[in-house]
């Protein structure tokens, strides 16, 4: 697989499929694969889209170094851009999810020249009170999202687990969550690209993502029905939806 160092870190990266490109960010603790590949994203998107999927410093395959310093929110950004640059790709719409949902937001309102329009998942424009470290939500069992069996679960958490570096990850919480707010409230009147945000209506997120559609002077709304934190980024209704705004389709409200 690709590396870039670009950002003055080894960024790993695949690159997937064929068409206009698309880069896909991953949330906390996950990576490119377990955030898109295992989660139905590539298969959906690759037949119209080259798809670039960064694994974020501290996360998959990247380098994972130990310094808080070595993690912020422009930090993870610049992992995007170098990638991006490797591949020789000025422009393309990036779709975030949960802490890439974050990362979104900064490359929509930082260097919205290069990114014309986004998709923020499973994140809002507030972290909501009482929030974990981790979300454990349980989905309804009315959920769309596809049940995995349970060895397809052993396989999938055994890959999982074995990218994880459990001291870079704090890191990385203590770096990027550090100040409390996903996103810069003074940054938001600048992202004036359509934006589709969507979330579970389980999801701990889901009162932050209706207050950060509500926020952004062009976006649109999307629930999720009966699915939390981790289960809704898997829910079709959610792929197509987005398969269908990266179309240039307007999202209903």
């Amino acid at each position: 697989m690709p590396e870039t160092r670009r950002s003055g870190l080894r960024i790993h990266y695949r690159v997937e499929g064929r068409g206009a490109p698309v880069v896909l960010v991953h949330g906390y603790t996950a990576s490119g694969w377990a955030n898109w590949i295992a989660a139905g994203w590539a298969e959906r998107l690759a037949g119209h889209h080259t798809l670039i999927i960064p694994d974020l410093r501290g996360h998959g395959r990247s380098e994972k170094p130990h310094a808080v310093e070595a993690y912020s929110r422009q930090a993870l950004a610049a992992d995007v851009l170098a990638v991006m640059d490797e591949e020789g790709i000025e422009t393309a719409p990036v779709v975030g999810y949960s802490m890439g949902g974050m990362v979104a937001l900064e490359l929509l309102g930082r260097h919205g020249e290069r990114f014309p329009r986004g998709i923020v998942g499973g994140m809002g424009s507030y972290f909501p009170r009482g929030r974990g470290r981790f979300a454990f939500e349980r989905r309804h069992p009315r959920s769309l999202a596809p049940r995995r069996r349970p060895l397809d679960v052993l396989a999938y958490l055994a890959r999982y687990w074995s990218e994880m570096d459990l001291v870079a990850l704090n890191r990385v919480f203590r770096g990027v969550f550090a100040d409390g707010v996903p996103v810069e409230a003074e940054l938001l009147p600048a992202i004036r690209q359509p934006v589709l945000v969507a979330a579970g209506t389980r999801d701990v997120f889901f009162e932050p993502a209706v207050a950060l559609a509500r926020s952004l002077p062009n976006a649109r709304f999307l629930p999720v029905p009966h699915d939390a934190h981790v289960s809704a980024v898997r829910n079709p209704r959610f792929i197509e939806a987005a398969a269908a705004f990266l179309r240039g389709e307007t999202a209903p409200r």
